[in-house]
């Protein structure tokens, strides 16, 4: 994964952590549930929508998770 900058939503970052670890590996990670999950999970956090898609993204490759890419 790469460098996080330094403005990132350390909350967001372990809620995509705590979502990813608890997803099955055999089943692919619907990024329209993750961001659902994920933003309820963080409340009103200062991420942005894309911010946190792609966050999901980059943290379920990270974890060789299959990626459903059904956001829109």
């Amino acid at each position: 994964m790469r460098i996080l900058p330094s403005n990132v939503d350390a909350d967001a970052v372990i809620e995509v952590g705590r979502y990813l670890d608890d997803h099955a590996k055999t089943i692919p990670v619907s990024l329209s549930e993750a961001l659902r999950i994920v933003r309820r999970s963080i409340g009103g956090s200062s991420i942005s929508e894309s911010g946190l898609e792609e966050l999901i993204v980059e943290s379920a490759a990270t974890r060789h998770l299959t990626i459903q890419l059904d956001n829109r």
